[in-house]
């Protein structure tokens, strides 16, 4: 038995050697790698671009989607100081205020011969200093990842970073703060993308390969020793072995019995929401960008991006579109850190900002607007954060109940990540 209908779980379906039913409480598949049509604008679930290293988990999104997959090459920027730079900031300050350039290339230096304090980092805030120096971590990596996660960088331990950022060398640095680069760093410098049906075309290309999909079956109470499951509606389910992609808070709260440490333990795991605000706009080529970073605290969002760049099918013809994202937690909602209206007041919020960074004007036609809340959204990776996941995982095992993607391994996972880990559900069982 498989739970979750994501890109995870429809993955581990597509590999399993063995009869399975798969349960999914929403009406199609896809989690968050999903697309939704308003008005005849096509918005993803905040933004989505497709790349994986892994040889297999590429050919497997090329057989899946064949014909329906576009290449691309990454237009991403960095809106502060009132200027564009291409993305990452840290190898793109040219064309910033010459004491800003000045700032980051000096304390990136510094920093570059005090690497010994790298290695001692306590803490993701102090890793953002020790890697890159005093300027760019205050003048970007600082203040947008505090957008980002909503959570003092403090509180997150430094773990998750090493294939998440990209890390120049200086000879790079200092080429980037004398002229506008022509390189793009990170493992998305290329992406590929679908050209009908927004990211949501990927998990519907698995239904062909997929069988006994139960939709809007939402599994309520799980009792593991003896092998049933209790569905919403009332009807009872046994199962030999579970794989499971719900996140890990949400399966510990069904399971009967959990020993108390391990309910603790989920009950400390930490997460961000991401409100994903969608507009259509009445007015074609507002931007030729993918997304843009928005580090500065004037903004509400920490990124927007522009759908109709990704595909032109993602919008009806002479029109743009726009998602922004907007973050919070816990420990600091969007009220606290944006000091805005509660989140009724977020689109209207969205777009008074947009107008103020030059996206949108003032007599812009809106032929859309809402909201998606998306929770969770990103795992944050605090102190405790291999200690209870570990501890979980351990008695899932004992239980026969097998977790893969994202949320199910706790992990921060791209879409490759889910697929890959859907697989490795399927081969362990």
């Amino acid at each position: 038995m498989i739970l979750g209908a994501g890109l995870a779980g429809l993955s581990a379906a597509y590999h399993l050697d063995a009869d399975y039913e798969i349960y999914e409480k929403e009406s199609e598949v896809g989690g968050l790698c999903r697309s939704r049509s308003v008005n005849g604008f096509t918005f993803d679930y905040a933004v989505h671009a497709l790349h994986s290293r892994d040889a297999y988990t590429a050919a497997l999104i090329k057989k899946l989607l064949a014909d329906n997959l576009s290449l691309q090459t990454r237009s991403s920027w960095i809106y502060s100081k009132g200027v564009f730079t291409p993305y990452p900031f840290q190898a793109n300050t040219f064309g910033l205020p010459i004491e800003v350039v000045k700032e980051c290339v000096l304390g990136f230096i510094e920093a570059k011969y005090s690497a010994d304090a790298r290695r001692s980092a306590p803490n993701f805030e102090d890793w953002i200093y020790a890697t890159f120096g005093r300027g760019i971590a205050e003048h970007f990596m600082i203040p947008f990842n505090r957008k980002l996660w909503a959570i003092d960088l403090k509180e997150m331990s430094a773990e998750w970073i090493s294939q998440r950022v990209p890390q120049p060398e200086l000879e790079e640095v200092l080429e980037g703060a004398l002229h506008r680069r022509e390189r793009d760093f990170g493992p998305n410098a290329q992406f590929w993308y679908p050209r009908d049906g927004g990211i949501g075309a990927l998990p519907k290309a698995f239904l062909p390969y997929i069988k006994n999909l139960k939709l809007n079956q939402e599994v309520t109470a799980i009792y593991p020793d003896a092998r049933y499951i209790i569905l919403a509606n009332g009807n009872s389910q046994r199962y030999d072995k579970l794989i499971s992609s719900l996140p890990l808070p949400r399966l510990i709260d069904m399971i009967d019995p959990v020993p108390s440490c391990v309910e603790e333990a989920a009950h400390q795991l930490k997460y961000n929401t991401i409100y994903s605000v969608n507009i259509g706009v009445n007015r074609t080529n507002i931007s030729d960008m993918h997304w843009i970073y928005f580090p500065e605290q004037e903004f509400v969002f920490h990124r927007i991006s522009f759908p109709m760049n990704f595909s032109t099918s993602m919008v009806p013809e002479g029109t743009s579109s726009i998602t922004a994202e907007v973050s919070a937690s816990a420990s600091k909602d969007v009220v606290a850190t944006r000091r805005v209206a509660p989140t009724d007041g977020l689109v209207q919020r969205v777009m008074d900002d947009l107008i103020l960074a030059r996206i949108l004007e003032k007599d812009d036609e809106i032929l859309t607007a809402d909201m998606l809340k998306l929770e969770p959204a990103y795992i944050i990776y605090d102190h405790s954060h291999r200690r209870n996941v570990g501890l979980i995982h351990e008695f899932l095992a004992q239980k026969d109940i097998y977790p893969c993607g994202r949320f199910g391994m706790w992990e921060y996972y791209n879409m490759d990540h889910a697929i890959m880990s859907g697989k490795a559900a399927a081969e362990k069982l």
